[in-house]
């Protein structure tokens, strides 16, 4: 199957599930959607969206972050915003905010509170999971549980989960 699709229609889980009942950029002013605190990191082959779709808000180049998968080396592509897009073209990483899917030790899927975004979301630092709407989370976690089953996509997320690994070490 289409990767791009299966990308588009994991974006459908987002449509209508938020991290809150209220509109919580109002909270931090959209801190999230300024464009001015860097970029975000696009998920294996979720590029060939926006190779599709072709946004003119966005900005996709190679960053410093790699994995490694079937002996070889892949970097991870960062997607940059100019402050405005279309809700609908957002990546996931983006949809999911400021939460993270990360691996534990038993190689188990969690959702956790993104440690990178406790320096822009207040909900980062006074919520925990359980407390964002449980849409939200269950559909995350649904979303990451298919996106799963693919191996180079489970071979980023070991690589992913050991950097936000790093992160955590300071909260």
């Amino acid at each position: 199957m289409n990767t791009a699709y299966i990308y588009l229609q994991t974006y459908r889980l987002f449509d209508n599930a938020t991290p809150t009942k209220v509109d919580c950029g109002k909270i931090c002013n959209k801190a999230c959607c300024r464009g001015d605190e860097g970029g975000m990191y696009l998920f294996p082959m979720e590029k060939s969206v926006f190779d599709l779709l072709n946004p003119s808000w966005a900005k996709i180049e190679d960053s410093d972050f790699t994995y490694e998968f079937e002996g070889k080396t892949k970097k991870v592509p960062i997607i940059f915003c100019n402050g405005e897009c279309d809700r609908y073209q957002r990546p996931l990483a983006c949809r999911i905010f400021p939460l993270t899917p990360y691996l534990n030790k038993e190689d188990k899927l969690e959702i956790i509170v993104d440690p990178r975004a406790k320096s822009l979301c207040p909900l980062s630092r006074e919520l925990d999971v359980d407390e964002y709407e449980y849409k939200y989370v269950k559909n995350i976690k649904k979303a990451f549980t298919l996106l799963m089953k693919n191996k180079e996509f489970k071979a980023f997320m070991k690589a992913y989960s050991e950097y936000i690994d790093e992160y955590r070490k300071f909260f």
